[in-house]
This record gives structure tokens, C-alpha cells and sequence, in this order.
């Protein structure tokens, strides 16, 4: 996977107060977690900004360069002010390089399904990501799927994605990924409605017949 870096500071002082001072310098504090440990840190928000839209639709491993030292690290959680839409706080967990872990990549979908196209069907997400095992190195940005040749019927599983080297996915190989459905015609939909209401009329004749025996006798 290609690696996307960013400049972090180390941060000793905490609190509301300085949160005010690092937003006024346009920065924003974070903390790394790490096997137990964590420590916190300061980021800039331009360049920040600038990283998650880099990220959007990958794996989100980045290197974190703290002076001449450098961090492999998930970003785990992102807290955005809900009005002023400025970034409140952001966690990073390290990983450490040749050590397997877990993370998830997206999945994209590329094509238009020959179902879709040529039979009116409905392509269906089923999961928009996937849980995979790897190395940090090896860890895919996303995992492309092209559907050109699904037609009404056909499905992809976990056991159709590509065999990766060093990636094991988590998700068991039967699981759908991905389908097309087919839709139903406006008669077929008509001639369903009709035997419910017809169903709905006899039952409503079994309750009147009932309740008339019930009253003769």
C-alpha cells in the first residue's frame, strides 16, 4: 500500500486552555496509543484536512513524523465539532512494521452489471469494506471489484476477491459481497396485491359466516 505521512508535535499540556491556544495557532490535539501506553501530540489542521481526503475510500494507515522519528499508525477515531466543523481531537493506534494486524479496506466497485444494463436488475452492497489480516506493508488501500459481467442471479462472495499476497480475509468465503436482483414487473406486482386483498376477503367472509352460526345458535 502507498504510505501518506504527516507532521505531529509532542504536546505536554492538556485542558480546555490549551486546546483554545492550539486552535488559535490552527492545531489540534491527539493522542497515539500504543500496547498499553499513549501519548499525546498536536497536529496541524490544514494538513490534517489535507490527509483525510486522501484517505477517503482507504486504508487509513499513515506515518506519523514526530521529528526524526517516524510512527506507523490506524487512525482509529476523528472528532469534528458538529457546527463549526473544525476537528476537535483525533486518536492514531501504532503499529509496528513486519507485526501482523487487523484492519479494513474498502471495496470498490468498478463497472456497470450486465443485469443492470440489460435486464433491469438492481446491483446490491452488500459490504462496502472487509476486515483483512496483514502486515502493514501489505495492508491494500481498497480491493477492486468490477461487476461488468454480473447478470440478475449472480452474487460475489468473499472466496471471489483476489488472492492477495500476505492478506487473509476475515470474513468467512460463503459471505455475499455483492449481487444483482431482479425487479419485478408492474403485473406481477398487480396479480400479488390482488390475491392479498382477495386472501384478506375470505377471511373477512370465514369471520361474518362464524359470527352468524354463533348467533343462531
Amino acid at each position: 500500500m502507498s504510505e501518506l505521512n504527516i507532521s505531529v508535535n509532542p504536546r505536554e499540556e492538556v485542558g480546555r486552555g490549551s486546546n483554545r491556544r492550539l486552535r488559535s495557532l490552527g492545531k489540534f490535539p491527539g493522542v497515539i496509543y500504543s500496547k498499553g501506553e499513549s501519548r499525546s501530540i498536536s497536529l496541524d489542521s490544514k494538513d490534517f484536512a489535507k490527509l483525510r481526503k486522501e484517505l477517503i475510500g482507504r486504508t487509513p494507515l499513515v506515518t506519523l513524523n514526530e521529528g526524526k522519528e517516524e510512527t506507523q499508525a490506524l487512525i482509529q477515531d476523528i472528532q469534528v465539532h458538529p457546527i463549526k466543523d473544525y476537528f476537535i481531537h483525533v486518536d492514531f493506534y501504532e503499529v509496528t512494521r513486519g507485526e501482523e494486524m487487523t484492519a479494513h479496506a474498502a471495496l470498490h466497485v468498478i463497472g456497470e452489471a450486465s443485469g443492470v444494463k440489460n435486464e433491469g436488475g438492481n446491483l446490491e452492497i452488500h459490504q462496502h469494506e472487509i476486515e483483512v489480516k496483514a502486515r502493514p506493508s501489505n495492508i491494500p488501500d481498497f480491493i477492486q471489484i468490477d461487476v461488468t459481467d454480473l447478470k440478475v442471479g449472480d452474487m460475489v462472495h468473499v472466496a471471489d476477491l483476489p488472492k492477495l499476497e500476505g492478506v487473509t480475509y476475515h470474513l468467512h468465503e460463503d459471505t455475499v459481497l455483492i449481487s444483482v436482483s431482479g425487479v419485478k414487473v408492474d403485473s406481477v406486482i398487480e396479480a400479488e396485491e390482488a390475491a392479498a386483498e382477495a386472501a384478506e376477503a375470505d377471511a373477512s367472509d370465514d369471520k361474518a359466516k362464524a359470527d352468524s352460526a354463533e348467533e343462531g345458535a
